[in-house]
């Protein structure tokens, strides 16, 4: 039969069958006098047996290996291939928990940590930037796990609610008291967490001053970083 035939047979287009060929898991038949191949039904046999393979979860190097023997050598392939299912099962396992997670605590697109850094939905460009500088740092976590703390999110909420009605009226006494206190808490943070840089810190700044008033930016550029000692 010819390679347009196979294909019909087998259910796929005659590019998959040529990419078989390509791949070396499915033997090119002998040309005819006329130089066009002529194919059998053990070649749509063993076409049919590597789409199977395939759509077991087997890559397609591994079934051309399975398709094209028998014995130890196809036990070995089937083992490799269901181990590197149970991880990808594994995986996806993760990944639905940690979606139905971020479903439950209304933060899906953010991680933990932003989702801890994160009081209204205002301040969210900033926690997903500040987690993202601190993905690596080893104290992440206790920061993380602070943050959750009902008490210190209490404080925090407070703060920033105090920040946000911050506008002409508000006397610079009251800005002391709350860069006093905002102060403080940042002071709370893990030991070894290194403030950020001078760049960080402005690129920050350019996010949260999108909606901001005048004396409000004022207040942020007051939190300004000091030097670290790496600089």
């Amino acid at each position: 039969m010819r390679i347009s035939e196979l294909a019909q047979l087998a259910g796929v287009t005659v590019r998959t069958i040529r990419y078989y060929h390509q791949a070396g898991v499915l033997p090119e038949p002998p040309r005819r006098p006329n130089g066009y191949r002529d194919y059998t039904a053990d070649h749509l046999v063993a076409v049919l047996r590597i789409n199977q393979l395939t759509d077991s979860g087997l890559t397609l190097a591994q079934a051309g290996v399975v398709a094209a023997s028998s014995g130890s050598s196809a036990d070995e392939v089937l083992d490799d291939a269901d181990r590197a299912l149970g991880v990808k099962i594994t995986a996806l396992t993760e990944q639905r928990e940690r979606l139905a997670q971020a479903r439950a605590g209304h933060h899906v697109g953010l991680s933990t940590a932003a989702a801890a850094l994160s009081l209204t939905p205002a301040d969210t460009p900033v926690a997903i930037v500040i987690a993202h500088l601190y993905r690596e740092h080893p104290q992440s976590d206790v920061l993380v796990e602070a943050l959750h703390d009902p008490q210190k999110r209490s404080v925090l909420a407070s703060l920033q609610e105090r920040f946000e009605a911050i506008d002409e009226s508000t006397t610079d006494g009251e800005l002391d008291q709350l860069m006093a206190q905002a102060q403080a808490q940042f002071a709370e943070a893990p030991d070894g967490m290194p403030p950020l840089t001078e760049e960080q810190f402005q690129v920050l700044l350019d996010l949260a001053e999108h909606q901001l008033n005048d004396r409000q930016k004022s207040f942020l550029r007051g939190l300004r970083p000091r030097p670290s000692l790496h600089d």
